[in-house]
């Protein structure tokens, strides 16, 4: 006799708690129990709506993480719930040896933590810096990645600007695995994040408009293109000029010859 499934002594699976949830979004949760929340979350509209906001306000504090003076970090980590940096070296060095991790914060606070960064980084006059677009490069994804170009290879299938993003397949491999878009002082600013095993993440941002500032710093030069290097915060990047445009590559632990690399790999690229 076959056991009745209204009698089974089968249990559904547990749903994610709020800590699980804030971990997916911050990309912290561990690889066992990514599977099973990711499951949980894309089969529940309600669940897949708290992770998104969940995803938009760490994405944030990430952005406003360098910008923002301390006074007004120290206000933005207080409303969203994330756990206070203490003042002096023991703080640094805490900041430097263990990712931030957010906590599970509501849809109100995060809706203020957002105004924080709006303030941030739309504040004040004139075009967006390249230190700014360098913080959207190291802040979340908020959509997914673009698919591979049909007609090339090489591409994806999204252009900024007139500007195609490429998919690196020569070399070592990255895989893009996110998206964003935000508007910064008027200036629409695309950004794809792509990930390499062993190597780290990277954000490659286009700026819509004329071309930013070159911000001071060393420089370098291949086949009559003029890359700049620099720092914001803890992470590197690498800006250059493209079609009148500012493109800038920033990651985390990520070397300038990489970023060198993935910029000039991209330049044999045609703009429409």
């Amino acid at each position: 006799m076959t056991d009745d499934p209204m009698t089974s002594d089968t249990k559904p699976p547990r749903p994610p708690t709020e800590a699980e949830l804030a971990r997916l979004a911050d990309g912290t949760l561990p690889a066992a129990e990514r599977e099973r929340v990711r499951a949980q979350v894309a089969a529940s509209p309600q669940l897949s709506a708290v992770v998104a906001g969940q995803a938009r306000a760490v994405s944030v504090l990430r952005a406003v993480d360098v910008a923002a003076p301390a006074s007004l970090r120290a206000r933005t980590e207080q409303l969203a719930g994330a756990e206070p940096r203490p003042a002096g070296p023991a703080g640094r060095l805490r900041t430097a040896i263990a990712p931030r991790r957010v906590r599970f914060i509501p849809a109100a606070t995060a809706l203020a933590v957002a105004v924080v960064a709006v303030i941030v980084l739309t504040g004040g006059s004139g075009p967006p810096t390249v230190g700014q677009t360098a913080r959207l490069a190291l802040a979340s994804a908020t959509a997914p990645a673009p698919a591979p170009d049909s007609a090339d290879r090489t591409l994806l299938d999204l252009r900024a600007s007139g500007i195609p993003f490429p998919r690196y397949v020569r070399g070592e491999r990255w895989e893009a695995n996110g998206t964003r878009t935000d508007t910064v002082r008027g200036r629409r600013i695309v950004t794809v994040f792509y990930r390499a095993d062993g190597v780290g993440r990277v954000g490659y941002a286009i700026v819509a408009g004329r071309s930013l500032p070159t911000p001071s710093g060393p420089t370098i030069t291949r086949n009559g293109v003029r890359y700049a290097l620099g720092r914001v915060g803890d992470a590197r990047l690498v800006t250059w000029q493209r079609a009148g445009h500012t493109c800038v590559i920033a990651g985390r632990g990520v070397g300038d010859r990489t970023l060198l690399a993935l910029a000039t790999a991209d330049e044999h690229v045609t703009v429409s």
